[in-house]
């Protein structure tokens, strides 16, 4: 008889394609999903994955056991969320899903606000830039950086992520000079997105690329070490007086931020509660987090 738990370490190494990143989605040890494989293939008498150097791949067995098996956690977590979604306790869990930019230089503030309002509600934030599965309650509330979100859920954009280029605020009193402007370095963020392109391709200088930081936080620090000239978001170089805007200081519409949750829970009384919270929280930065605060302050 097929076991529900087995059936779940097989979906996670069905969609991870290796044990090691099956575990890290699950939080468990690589050890337990290898046990636990090895055991579901005993209990079938056959395998379900061929071990390969590119990792594990489904055998026809593994097909067909995968298909029905994701109809199955779909009714189940159908089911979960229509009983979750009648709670109107405002305690308990809720969980949230956010790149880690979102989480570090946005929305930590608002969330430690909405928990000292609630204290009987649990926030429980998973920082990645992983698109979990809000149909499976991976999560049960998502912040995410798109154009256009999964139709499965609701939600509304709450803004539009600028960017614009920052330099070191050690090198301010040179930004009147165009020339010395001109002969700085940027910093590139990969070898595919190199140097901006768009508007401020045009409003700036064709900067010569020196280096490549493909870590956000790094390249912040780099750039406020004085390495080169950084294109990101306003909403962190605008908040870090280590850095200042390079002249003539204009911003490129770029992302959509949006807030998501799965149309099973818009009756859930604490899931509700902080998408209200936190979607007024983000709309009072929205002059930061597209590019306003900066120009209304210079102006002031």
């Amino acid at each position: 008889m097929l076991n529900w738990d087995d059936l779940k370490f097989f979906l996670a190494v069905c969609r991870a394609g290796s044990i090691r990143a099956a575990a890290q989605s699950l939080g468990v040890n690589h050890a337990t999903v290898s046990r636990r494989i090895n055991n579901f293939e005993a209990s079938l008498g056959e395998r379900v994955f061929d071990r390969t150097q590119q990792g594990y791949a489904r055998t026809r067995l593994g097909d067909e056991i995968f298909e029905e098996a994701s109809y199955l956690e779909e009714r189940l977590s159908s089911i979960d969320r229509k009983i979750v979604g009648k709670d109107d306790n405002l305690e308990g869990e809720v969980r949230v899903t956010m790149p880690d930019l979102l989480g570090q230089h946005l929305l930590m503030e608002g969330i430690v606000a909405f928990c000292r309002q609630y204290p009987l509600i649990d926030v429980q934030i998973s920082g990645t830039v992983k698109l979990l599965n809000l149909a499976n309650r991976e999560a049960d509330v998502a912040f995410r950086i798109c154009d256009t979100p999964p139709d499965y859920l609701i939600g509304r954009r709450l803004a539009y992520i600028h960017r614009a280029c920052y330099i070191s605020r050690e090198f301010e009193s040179q930004l009147t000079d165009t020339d010395w402007i001109a002969k700085q370095k940027l910093i590139g963020w990969t070898d595919k997105y190199q140097r901006p392109i768009g508007i401020l391709a045009s409003a700036y200088p064709r900067f010569e690329v020196q280096h490549k930081i493909s870590n956000g936080d790094f390249q912040q620090k780099a750039c406020e070490s004085g390495l080169g000239i950084s294109v990101m978001p306003c909403l962190i170089g605008d908040t870090s007086e280590k850095l200042v805007r390079v002249p003539p200081y204009v911003t490129e519409r770029k992302f959509q931020l949006w807030v998501l949750s799965h149309p099973d829970l818009r009756k859930n009384a604490k899931i509700q509660a902080f998408v209200r919270f936190m979607t007024d929280y983000i709309l009072d930065k929205k002059d930061l987090i597209e590019g306003e605060q900066y120009t209304k302050t210079r102006h002031v």
